[in-house]
């Protein structure tokens, strides 16, 4: 896990790390990820994850370029909210506002995965002004289709009632029973893709250390949200919407989401299903640097 700095922002503690540029000379066919303007990339996670999501990729993305990661509120080491009314979206948006201000951040590159791209989407919508480029990173625009309310609001009541490391326990279970081909939540790869060994690890660190009525009022907050896909047209910014090819629902998500944004960039990722940047990390780079490049005229 790595070592992280907390900020008070809007009333709670944010933990985040922080890496500064590193010259060093990158690892033998690894992509550099240019310098360019020097910008910022704040990286977002998604619900039940943890700043720890991107510590594959960290280190290759704040070679030439530095990178924020933080822990949204009720997850990982920031603070868990007083009221489950203050785990929404707007909150969460809210917050990122408090965290850049915090650290002086005027303008970033943002990128946000899964649900941390709906938060990121809204930001960018309400703040165009502070992205210079926006990645999408498997989400949409609306409440993804082919998810279980009743699953979904069964396993917020049984986190609520015996815990966070029981729910993933069930997870993981059934993701194991089933061949990794689906789960009631839809968060683990698709049979097929990469998974390394850390990977559960990993998801169980993460359950542990989220707060239970966060999971419950996000999992609301997700379903009932309201649909963005006729404000898409407003983002200026270059934006690369970046998918795996079997993550279900959220590949024809991330179509709408690359039809509706004026110039956006639309990459799928073979052999990646909902967390591209693990399962197929060198992939997943190259489509990072692209996206730079294209910015600089590369």
């Amino acid at each position: 896990m790595q070592a992280f700095q907390q900020r008070s922002v809007n009333g709670i503690d944010l933990a985040y790390v922080d890496h500064a540029p590193r010259q060093k000379a990158p690892r033998q066919k690894e992509p550099a990820l240019l310098t360019g303007d020097g910008l910022p990339l704040v990286l977002v996670h998604g619900f039940t994850g943890h700043r720890d999501d991107f510590a594959g990729v960290l280190p290759a993305l704040a070679r030439h370029r530095r990178c924020l990661a933080p822990d949204l509120r009720g997850h990982g080491d920031s603070d868990r909210a007083a009221d489950p009314s203050d785990y929404d979206f707007e909150t969460l948006e809210e917050d990122l506002v408090g965290l850049l201000d915090a650290l002086g951040i005027e303008v970033c590159h943002l990128l946000g995965h899964s649900m941390g791209g709906m938060v990121a989407l809204r930001f960018t919508l309400a703040h165009p002004a502070r992205v210079a480029s926006l990645v999408l990173m498997n989400t949409s625009a609306a409440a993804p289709e082919g998810y279980s309310r009743e699953g979904l609001e069964a396993a917020s009541a049984l986190a609520r009632a015996q815990g966070m490391q029981e729910l993933q326990r069930r997870v993981e279970a059934g993701a194991k029973e089933t061949e990794l081909k689906e789960t009631a939540l839809k968060e683990t790869a698709a049979e097929g893709t990469e998974l390394d060994e850390s990977y559960w690890p990993h998801h169980r660190r993460r359950y542990a250390a989220m707060d239970p009525e966060a999971y419950g009022a996000l999992v609301a907050a997700m379903l009932d949200q309201q649909s963005l896909e006729t404000r898409l047209g407003e983002i200026a910014c270059p934006t690369l919407v970046l998918v795996g090819a079997a993550d279900g629902a959220f590949v024809p998500a991330a179509a709408t989401l690359a039809a509706g944004i004026p110039g956006a960039r639309h990459v799928v990722i073979p052999g990646a299903a909902h967390h591209p940047h693990r399962e197929k990390r060198d992939e997943w780079l190259a489509a990072m640097e692209a996206h730079f490049a294209a910015m600089h005229g590369g």
